[in-house]
């Protein structure tokens, strides 16, 4: 048996039924889709009237947080988003947060070594920079 290599065809892939399929399929997605936004807008509604425009309150800051932790020789390391502060620093910084937010808390979590006097020197820099919002937080332990 002998094969004629003049008879052979070149191979071709016939592209024109898929690009039919894919058409079809776009065309039937966009035609089952449905559109929200539009078809909430065709309602006609009267809305009603108000004589003075609601003001919404601006939610409330994000308290600012100060780490104050232990360290050896009973001295303190400030901590503020994770940026550490000298006292200095740590007022400016809380005068800055005073102008951006006029309701500005301040949170300090102090370390159950630390002396009171660096928990009283951040209450110092909460009242220089203008804020009266200050509270300190506790580890609450149940069962005792």
């Amino acid at each position: 048996m002998k094969f004629d290599r003049e008879a052979w065809e070149p191979l071709s892939i016939d592209m024109t039924p898929l690009v039919d399929c894919i058409f079809a399929i776009i065309l039937f997605l966009l035609v089952t889709s449905s559109f929200i936004d539009a078809m909430e807008q065709d309602l006609s509604i009267e809305l009603p009237t108000q004589g003075q425009a609601v003001k919404a309150k601006a939610p409330p800051a994000r308290p600012l947080v100060v780490n104050v932790r232990y360290l050896p020789g009973g001295k303190a390391y400030y901590h503020v988003e994770n940026e550490p502060q000298t006292l200095p620093s740590l007022t400016v910084q809380l005068s800055r947060a005073k102008v951006r937010n006029r309701d500005q808390e301040v949170i300090i979590r102090g370390d159950r070594n630390v002396k009171w006097e660096h928990i009283a020197a951040v209450m110092g820099c909460a009242a220089q920079a203008g804020i009266s919002k200050v509270s300190a937080t506790v580890e609450i332990r149940e069962g005792k």
